[in-house]
């Protein structure tokens, strides 16, 4: 904006020694708020504050402004004050809701004005509007401080009309300087003017006021209010009557009509409170949506004539969006994060439960392969000890005893079953040959019993030899000694 608009330089001439307003019995002075020491002395004109005040009220919109003309001075202590004289409104300016611009031509109408003025009378300063924003310099505001009014006395002055709230502005003497609110400011009239001028003041200090809002009456105060009375005829009585007999037809059809009406209203009266109630809501909502895009408005133009930039408010915007999206799915998955969390926690509780279990069940088998082992351990040696016969003994009965007793049926059994199956097979082999001896001829059988008649064998012995025991012909017929008649047989057989 300082490339496009140039005003030239301006000559920093030290202020002239002159008398303060509140110190000339000329003027009637009302200080409005608090004064300090330590802020600039502003003495504003009654009727140019008043102007600037009906032209923040003209529209609540946009912002508007002007520009402000006057004196600075120094006083007889050498402390700086400034007189506001006059205001010019800005024309073809570039405004929007939360911002305001002066444009080539708004500087040029400007200059055109100021001719008429006389050439003592210069510009000590600006005003503009914040429609339901509050007082304060915004960062464009004070690009414009910074360039076209960056004197040491130049002031700017904030209205909110919506608030009823005024604030002015001066430069400190810090190092760089910088611009601070005043406490509160002069304003000033001619001295024949002290009511209006009280009145005004109570106004803006909040103090009860007499009449209505200065600001609209331009009626002075001083006199009482004159009414003025004409002269009415006569009216008859037949008139009167007339008239109040008219004022009773008119009663009477108000109330029927409110009885008339009153049962519908109370049908509809949920449905209109519903009704107010959404169009309250509705311009809250537009109202904030408002206030939004003014902000927005406001840091584009900040940052536009800042860097020269505009389109980084935009890629400001969309990083916020994505900033608020990154924000959203890291509390997602901080959720999944406690999630699992937990379940980790859970299964490892568990997890060192079945190690617990399976360590006490290791630790049992371990137990028992030990005693095992010494077990083995211990026969082993006691088998190498030729010694350790009593031992072995002791180890094979400890032994039975701790073979269970199914095992010594099985084995009894076995053996029994065993036994009886090979005597009988024996017995049934041995009957097989005995029926062939006995079949044999005559003579076989003259010559066995010649044989034994010969014999000089006692008695004792011949039964011995020829009759075999039955135990021996059920479990040793194949292994009996032969007789001598078997003996004789075979011998004739060959």
């Amino acid at each position: 904006m300082n490339e496009e608009i140039q005003l030239g330089e301006l000559a920093l001439t030290k202020p002239k020694t002159s008398l303060r307003p509140d110190l000339d019995a000329h003027f009637a002075t009302k200080i409005i708020g608090q004064t300090a020491s330590d802020d600039l002395a502003i003495f504003v004109d009654l009727d140019v504050q008043r102007d600037m005040e009906s032209h923040a009220l003209s529209n609540t919109d946009v912002e508007l402004g002007g520009v402000l003309l006057g004196r600075q001075f120094i006083d007889r202590d050498g402390k700086p004050f400034v007189i506001i004289s006059d205001s010019l409104r800005a024309t073809h300016f570039e405004a929007t809701k939360g911002t305001f611009k002066f444009t080539h031509e708004t500087w040029r109408e400007i200059t055109r004005q100021r001719e008429g003025f006389r050439p003592d009378l210069e510009m000590v300063g600006w005003y503009h509007t914040h429609p339901d924003w509050g007082v304060f310099l915004s960062g464009m505001d004070l690009f414009i401080c910074n360039n076209f009014f960056n004197r040491p006395l130049d002031v700017a002055l904030v209205i909110d009309p919506c608030k009823q709230e005024r604030g002015w502005f001066h430069w400190t003497e810090d190092s760089p300087p910088k611009k601070r609110q005043t406490r509160g400011f002069i304003l000033t009239t001619n001295r024949l003017r002290h009511a209006e001028l009280d009145q005004y003041a109570n106004f803006y200090n909040k103090e009860p006021v007499v009449n209505q809002d200065p600001r609209y009456s331009l009626q002075s105060t001083d006199s009482p209010p004159i009414v003025m009375m004409e002269n009415r005829r006569t009216i008859s009585e037949i008139s009167i009557v007339g008239i109040l007999l008219m004022q009773l037809i008119f009663v009477c059809l108000f109330a029927y009509t409110h009885w008339s009406d009153n049962h519908t209203s109370n049908v509809d009266q949920l449905s209109v409170t519903d009704t107010v109630v959404d169009n309250s809501l509705t311009n809250a909502d537009a109202q904030l949506s408002a206030k939004e895009n003014a902000y927005r408005e406001i840091l584009t133009a900040i940052v536009s004539h800042e860097t020269g930039y505009p389109q980084l408010v935009d890629r400001y915007a969309e990083l916020q969006i994505s900033l608020d999206q990154l924000q959203s799915s890291y509390q997602n998955q901080q959720v999944l994060i406690e999630n699992l969390i937990s379940k980790n926690s859970a299964s490892q509780i568990a997890l060192d439960q079945q190690q617990q279990s399976h360590a006490q069940k290791l630790r049992e088998t371990l137990k028992s392969h030990k005693k095992a082992e010494e077990e083995l351990e211990r026969n082993f040696q006691q088998s190498l000890d030729p010694n350790s016969e009593s031992k072995n003994s002791v180890s094979l009965m400890e032994i039975i005893n701790q073979t269970p007793s199914q095992w010594y049926w099985a084995i009894f059994g076995g053996i029994g079953l065993t036994m009886l199956a090979t005597g009988f097979f024996w017995n049934q082999a041995g009957r097989k040959k005995e029926p062939g001896v006995l079949a044999s001829s005559p003579q076989l059988s003259s010559l066995k019993n010649s044989t034994d008649s010969t014999r000089s064998s006692p008695e004792t012995q011949t039964k011995t030899e020829t009759t075999p025991s039955k135990a021996g012909e059920m479990f040793f017929v194949g292994r009996r000694e032969k007789t001598h008649g078997e003996q004789a047989d075979e011998e004739w057989r060959s």
